[in-house]
């Protein structure tokens, strides 16, 4: 007989199925939206904005393995210095027809709103499964509005796709714990291996996520499982590794890791003759910028000050209160991998990037979510995390409004323009940052900073970056005078300025870079 109570729990179960699904549906528009409107504006503002110099090596690589089979940033010199998972998605795009340049990079910002917009979804539906539907709210709408996942999610980097493929992985290692079969250990150890060809580094945090399925599994078949797994996830990148290996002489770094850090390094050495090395790392590590600006804490500027606590007493407070250990472990994990990350890219590289940490922000939507779930003060925990939301958009807005890259639009746009304006079209020209001059120029840009050019890196390493310079036959070098004079003058060679003939200055000195000139190469050294 069907009674009273019955007909209520199918009720209440229909409302609270309709009510997640609105939810679910405002959260990923929240998140989604604004995501798409900075991914559609002009990219010439998105320039100064959130889009830099490093995306555009996509790009011309792209453009050149479709158009010359060369995996390359000039078309001359093959180069590792990108992540593979990242580089089919450009390939896909770049080889629509199309006659507007910016048009595929509209589609490829567009594709990385949508892919973060996703991590909305795994957020909400993850959290109202072990917590409560009130924290889901809390925890993914946290990550709708945080300005830092926003802005680099669409930087037309690897950003989007890794937070996705990250937040898939925690996903099914939750899966894979609470059904243990060998079909699951398939789909563990495939988001594993794609997560790791989104971003190789990645590794660091799918090592603690692999250690936490291991010690969660029961029995002798633990083993079996997450070696099943390991063996898919190894089955998964072993041919991007393979052909690192034979083509780069390094199956897991590409040149993109280490021509930037090697240069740091030699230059602090140089400037400081005997001082350790950790003093650099120190000085990175302690740097007050990467801090205030969120980069570490995957938070919008100063705001991670402000959320942090509130997360971290979210995750110590389930653990001691042996509440919901499971995902709080994920949570914690995911915290321990990013500080990681922030310590190999601080203490051991010397070179932090703000997307390098964007995990941080998944971590920190769990922790808060956790902290709302377990206040038992309603109007008070209602009145801070209505608080934090506010700071968190209001700093958001901040952000946006000084940008990333104020330097990028006024110098080296303008500068991509005055080369394709005033230069031959047979010219090759190069800069330590090639990528918006490449593509805007409309000529043959090589690389000299290392990060795409193996053989520049090489030419760097034994201090004669000018004699690779005339042996490519580069008629015109451009860049900020600091990257000229500072930066890679120590590995020029002797005399390198006699090689330079000044012929535009575009825009004005930009404090800490200096004037940003076009010079021409000169093989006479009387000039």
């Amino acid at each position: 007989m069907v009674t009273s109570q019955m007909i209520s729990s199918v009720v209440n179960r229909g409302v609270s199925t309709r009510l997640a699904q609105i939810s679910v549906l405002a959260l990923f528009m929240a998140g989604l939206l604004p995501r798409l409107a900075i991914a559609l504006q002009p990219i010439h503002l998105q320039l100064d904005k959130m889009l830099p110099d490093d995306a555009y090596y996509y790009f011309l690589t792209a453009k050149n393995i479709l158009e010359v089979g060369s995996p390359s940033v000039d078309g001359l010199n093959p180069s590792n210095g990108w992540h593979p998972l990242w580089m089919l998605v450009n390939l896909g795009i770049f080889a629509l027809p199309t006659s507007n340049p910016d048009a595929p990079i509209h589609l490829i910002l567009v594709l990385g709103a949508i892919l973060d917009g996703l991590v909305v979804v795994i957020l909400f539906y993850t959290l109202s499964k072990y917590v409560s539907l009130s924290a889901a709210v809390v925890g993914a709408g946290l990550y709708a509005i945080n300005a830092m996942p926003m802005f680099q999610s669409v930087n037309g980097l690897e950003t989007a796709l890794v937070a996705l493929m990250l937040a898939a992985t925690w996903t099914t290692s939750l899966r894979l714990i609470e059904n243990p079969s060998r079909r699951w250990a398939f789909v563990w150890g495939l988001t594993f291996g794609l997560t790791f060809l989104a971003r190789t580094d990645t590794a660091v945090v799918l090592f603690w996520l692999g250690l936490y399925v291991l010690a969660c599994l029961k029995g002798r078949t633990r083993w079996i499982i997450t070696a099943s797994g390991a063996v898919v996830a190894s089955m998964t990148i072993a041919p991007w590794l393979v052909w690192n290996q034979i083509n780069f002489g390094s199956a897991f770094v590409q040149v993109s890791g280490v021509a930037v850090p090697w240069a740091v390094q030699t230059r602090f050495q140089m400037a400081n003759p005997g001082e350790p090395l950790w003093q650099l790392s120190l000085k990175v590590l302690t740097d007050p910028v990467f801090w205030l600006r969120g980069d570490y804490l995957g938070a919008p500027p100063l705001m991670g000050f402000i959320l942090w606590p509130a997360g971290l007493l979210g995750l110590w407070w389930s653990w001691r209160r042996g509440w919901v250990r499971l995902l709080m472990g994920i949570g914690g994990l995911l915290l321990v991998g990013c500080l990681c990350l922030v310590f190999i890219h601080t203490a051991l590289r010397w070179y932090p990037r703000p997307w390098y940490f964007v995990v941080m922000a998944q971590a920190l939507s769990l922790g808060v979510a956790f902290f709302w779930h377990l206040m038992s003060h309603s109007r008070l925990k209602f009145i801070l995390i209505s608080a934090m939301g506010i700071g968190v958009i209001f700093s958001g807005v901040l952000a946006w409004q000084i940008g990333y890259y104020p330097w990028q639009r006024s110098r080296m746009y303008d500068a991509a323009l005055w080369v394709k304006d005033s230069t031959p079209e047979e010219s090759i020209v190069a800069s330590m940052n090639s990528g918006i001059i490449g593509y805007y120029s409309d000529r043959t840009t090589i690389n000299l900073d290392g990060v795409v050019n193996p053989q520049a890196f090489a030419a760097s390493q034994q201090g004669r970056l000018m004699d690779y310079i005339l042996e490519s036959e580069i008629d015109y070098f451009l860049d900020f005078d600091n990257a000229v004079l500072n930066e890679y003058g120590p590995f020029m060679g002797p005399n390198f300025q006699e090689r330079l003939i000044e012929v535009a200055q575009i825009g004005e000195a930009y404090p800490g870079l200096g004037h940003y000139r076009v010079y021409l190469v000169s093989t006479n050294t009387d000039n």
